[in-house]
């Protein structure tokens, strides 16, 4: 989804007559504004809904008939603030022959000539009591391609929290849109926020539901301050949250910008495609683990395996037991389980290995082949790469 904003504007003018200012608006945002003096036109530009902190980057041409401005277009300049400022002016050639102008310009919140400061890392944007997917990472192919190839989507769920990954500026905000889909013309239809960090890069977090901003323009915002709620207005195929750093170009395109993020696993993490995703509390140790323990359970149906419906602890040898394991970061894994009866020798042992793609990965346990006696309390082990990664004790019977 394109984010960044591209307006023309042509004015057609005939002779010049002293009069009351004449401007127009792009998007109720960036206004331009034309005031007739003696020797022609000066031309006024100021983006209405900015903070003074708001940096906007602006292009400017001008087609004109008996007239020259003062400064060379295309005029390629920087608006501060909300105040209007004068660009230049259209000065008149003859005043005996008749004059026209046709302006045209574009913008883009942002400075062109920000940097953006490669070494800081970034927070997850959503609640510490969230796990959480990378639905959509750098270069993919749904929606990631051009300018918006380095995003990034968050598997939130709707009207989940979003909280600030970096402190800034809330510079602008949209929560009016009801509709979103995976058609084109709910390509400028999403709800966001858009925060402006110090070093004048932007961070746009989009998708939100109708009504979902919970900031205002002109707002500073800490670390993991509350911005939203998460939704699915706009080019959306689901509910999620769309987060990107950008920048403007000199052609005021939105360049996003990698980005790296704490999580329970890395310090400083490029995100990829699948990943399982949550906070890790400041001076908590750094997660080993290549599956979440926590959603790692054991059912008898495949078709229903849910942390809700497989909290059963006992088990027949009639039915089979299938292993889910969800996956921290997708490739290639190993694991071996290892059966022990509690009180007993018997142990049985087994090994698998997950595919590349695998952002969860099952096991069928063929306890139809275990020799008796079955009847008793178990103790599955689930190891991989010499660590264990999880425990489960369960009951099973002959029956």
């Amino acid at each position: 989804m394109r984010f960044w904003f591209c307006c023309f504007f042509m004015i057609p003018f005939g002779f010049l007559f002293a009069e009351e200012p004449q401007s127009y608006c792009s998007m109720e945002r960036v206004c331009v504004e034309f005031v007739s003096t003696l020797n022609g036109v000066d031309v006024y530009f100021h983006n209405k809904i900015a903070t003074k902190h708001t940096d906007t980057s602006l292009s400017v041409s001008a087609v004109m008939v008996n007239m020259k401005s003062n400064k060379p277009l295309p005029l390629l300049a920087v608006l501060r603030g909300n105040r209007k400022v004068k660009l230049f002016q259209l000065k008149t050639i003859s005043k005996k022959k008749k004059i026209s102008y046709k302006i045209q310009y574009k913008w883009i919140l942002g400075n062109f000539l920000s940097k953006h400061n490669s070494s800081y890392i970034y927070d997850l944007p959503f609640d510490s009591k969230l796990k959480v997917r990378v639905s959509q990472s750098y270069f993919g192919q749904k929606s990631h391609t051009g300018d918006n190839r380095y995003s990034i989507d968050f598997g939130l769920q709707e009207d989940e929290l979003i909280l600030a990954a970096r402190p800034g500026l809330v510079i602008d905000t949209q929560d009016k849109n009801i509709e979103g889909g995976l058609d084109p013309k709910f390509k400028e239809s999403a709800n966001y926020i858009k925060v402006l960090h110090d070093d004048g890069t932007i961070a746009e977090y989009a998708h939100l539901r109708y009504r979902g901003v919970l900031v205002k323009i002109g707002q500073k915002v800490s670390l993991g301050t509350v911005l939203g709620h998460s939704g699915n207005t706009g080019y959306s195929e689901g509910p999620h949250l769309h987060f990107e750093v950008y920048q403007p170009t000199k052609s005021l395109r939105k360049k996003t910008i990698p980005t790296k993020f704490r999580t329970q696993v890395f310090e400083a993490e490029t995100l990829t495609e699948g990943a399982l995703l949550w906070k890790r509390e400041f001076g908590s140790p750094i997660e080993k683990k290549v599956l979440d323990a926590e959603g790692t359970f054991i059912c008898d149906r495949l078709d229903v395996i849910t942390e809700e419906s497989c909290k059963q602890t006992s088990f027949s040898k009639l039915s089979p037991i299938y292993v889910l394991v969800p996956i921290l970061r997708p490739d290639v894994h190993k694991f071996q389980l290892q059966l022990q009866k509690k009180e007993s020798a018997i142990r049985y042992e087994y090994a698998w290995e997950t595919k590349k793609e695998d952002w969860i990965s099952t096991f069928m346990i063929p306890i139809q082949d275990f020799q008796d006696p079955v009847d008793g309390e178990w103790v599955l082990s689930i190891w991989s790469n010499g660590n264990l990664q999880k425990k489960i004790e369960f009951q099973l019977t002959s029956l």
